[in-house]
């Protein structure tokens, strides 16, 4: 079967099975899948298959093992536990270990009346110059992404060494609907897939209009309000944002523009998988894994929506999704979980990646 007649079939198997997820799918023809079942469902997932005559393989016997496994310490770095108590009064914190390069603001409420915040750093401007270029990183707009917040919170760590206790929080709210798309009896929709809510380009690719699916784009463009917080954070500071990172799991990836469309780059292209390719290289320097570079339609699929594409329409110059680690870590742990014993570790690696994006933002700022 061609690839856009399984996906189709998957997704009407979806709409009857609430409890399976397409976790990695593939643009291109021959690449393997990965999808989730739970256990009500496994049985039609395996028949589908074998009707298709499509080869399978088991990754990953028992995911609950993992959940359980995962979830019994719980620290800054794991982030395993939404819980109020884990928000430290990050004000304290600017004020007092910190008070000449960290300042925190909050850009707005979310969904749940939290503060949405944003941790400036850096020193101010000097040599004549009256404003700084601006790079901006966030990790955790997927909330089953652990480990995407947890490198966020290593890099606040190693920039300012006596960090401990920040909790970011930046998932979409709990739109929930009861409106079901297919024949079963689905109990719970996830809501709006934040990464499919920015304005630019909305619903064209890779969404789905039913209010259950794992991609819902929102009822309407920046419906969310961590979106629209986000958005507008972004569009009143376009002039000095220079570099926008987003941080995702998982895949080894580093995605450039364009990814609402296959084969539509934009126009700074080349320079954008040079600065790439230095961030891959660092990664592997450091011991990490490879990153394949490419927008998402070259190497994943076609998605309309995103923080990334958003960002780059209001003329960020660099603007990156980095999917972070492999999926696969050991016979226990996979996909989007990751063993808390291996978080520093994988920080450590992509740390000089990121540099190399601030590295370009410093040499291009030299330059005027």
């Amino acid at each position: 079967m061609e690839l856009k007649n399984i996906t189709r079939s998957i997704n009407i198997l979806k709409s009857e099975e609430n409890n399976i997820q397409i976790w990695k799918v593939h643009s291109q023809p021959g690449m393997p899948a990965e999808i989730f079942s739970g256990p009500e469902s496994e049985r039609k997932l395996l028949d589908f298959f074998d009707d298709k005559k499509i080869v399978y393989s088991t990754l990953i016997e028992d995911f609950g093992l993992q959940m359980r496994v995962s979830g019994e310490t719980l620290r800054y770095e794991l982030l395993d536990e939404w819980d109020e108590e884990l928000i430290t009064n990050i004000e304290e914190f600017d004020l007092g270990q910190n008070p000449k390069i960290a300042k925190f603001e909050s850009i707005g409420k979310t969904t749940e009346l939290r503060d949405l915040g944003v941790l400036k750093l850096g020193y101010a401007p000097f040599n004549n110059k009256t404003i700084k270029p601006i790079f901006l990183l966030d990790g955790g707009i997927h909330a089953r992404e652990w480990i995407a917040p947890a490198v966020a919170l290593n890099v606040i760590n190693a920039l300012l060494k006596n960090f401990e206790g920040l909790w970011r929080h930046t998932r979409s709210g709990p739109y929930k609907t009861t409106k079901l798309c297919g024949i079963g009896d689905a109990p719970l929709c996830y809501g709006v897939d934040p990464n499919r809510n920015f304005p630019y380009h909305w619903a064209e690719t890779g969404t789905d209009p039913c209010p259950c699916s794992e991609v819902y784009p929102g009822p309407t463009p920046l419906s969310e309000p961590e979106c629209a917080h986000l958005a507008a954070y972004m569009n009143k500071n376009k002039n000095n944002l220079k570099a926008y990172l987003t941080l995702h799991a998982y895949g080894n990836l580093i995605i450039h523009g364009w990814n609402y469309a296959a084969r539509t780059y934009p126009d700074n292209v080349e320079e954008l998988r040079v600065v790439a390719e230095k961030m891959a290289k660092a990664i592997v320097q450091e011991g990490g894994a490879p990153f394949k570079i490419g927008s998402a339609p070259d190497i994943l699929y076609e998605a309309a929506g995103g923080s990334d594409d958003y960002a780059t329409s209001l003329g960020v110059k660099y603007s990156y999704t980095m999917e972070l680690t492999s999926g696969r870590y050991d016979n226990l742990f996979g996909g989007f979980i990751f063993p808390e014993r291996g978080i520093k570790k994988e920080a450590a690696k992509v740390l000089p990646g990121i540099y190399q994006l601030a590295l370009q933002v410093y040499k291009d700022d030299l330059k005027l």
